[in-house]
């Protein structure tokens, strides 16, 4: 943001009186211009021991797979953005089951939300985000060609609790190394991970 959208002044890099940090500001009204992380949200769509993912046809990541996700809009709780962007790139008609993860990636100011869901019918039908949807089982997931690091930790967390036979909600920051690819999840770790058994 280059201009106020109040008075259409200049905005300039500043720590305004009673704050902590740098923020845009209003060189002439004054008016302070927040920036705040966005949210994403999607689901992990179950359909026994197999997981629904869409091969994307938009940048970036154009042709890698993902989970189906997408940004929060105003007016919408989490679970109801996610089940939105489900049928918008899958047009899976989907029933949220629990929490699944929160990943926290503050160098993008990226905040995801991930849900457990499954279909409410058997219908899908890629949207004008995906090239085409489909069911893989665990040993299927094509996992160099997957879009997002989040996409990858939420599905590795997902499987890991098969693993174990017990269902999380799973809270963690994927740190990026700071070199390589943003998008190459081996250029991450996984910190502070909070794992809350569910039942």
């Amino acid at each position: 943001m280059r201009f106020c959208s109040e008075c259409g002044a200049p905005l300039e890099d500043r720590v305004p009186a009673g704050d902590d940090r740098s923020r845009r500001v209003c060189t002439r009204c004054e008016r302070v211009h927040y920036q705040n992380p966005l949210v994403v949200v999607g689901c992990l769509v179950e359909r026994g021991d197999e997981l629904l993912l869409c091969r994307r046809a938009i940048e970036p990541g154009y042709g890698k797979w993902t989970t189906p996700a997408g940004f929060l809009e105003l007016g919408e709780t989490l679970a109801a953005g996610a089940c939105r962007e489900t049928f918008e790139e899958a047009g899976a008609d989907v029933e949220v089951l629990a929490p699944h993860s929160q990943l926290d990636l503050t160098h993008i100011g990226q905040h995801y939300a991930m849900f457990r869901a499954r279909m409410q019918s058997e219908r899908l039908a890629p949207g004008d985000e995906s090239l085409e949807c489909r069911f893989f089982r665990a040993a299927e997931i094509p996992w160099g060609e997957l879009a997002f690091p989040a996409v990858h930790f939420a599905l590795r967390l997902l499987l890991d609790d098969r693993t174990v036979g017990r269902r999380h909600v799973h809270h963690a920051r994927l740190r990026w190394s700071g070199a390589g690819s943003r998008f190459d999840a081996a250029n991450y770790v996984i910190e502070d991970h909070l794992k809350t058994p569910l039942g």
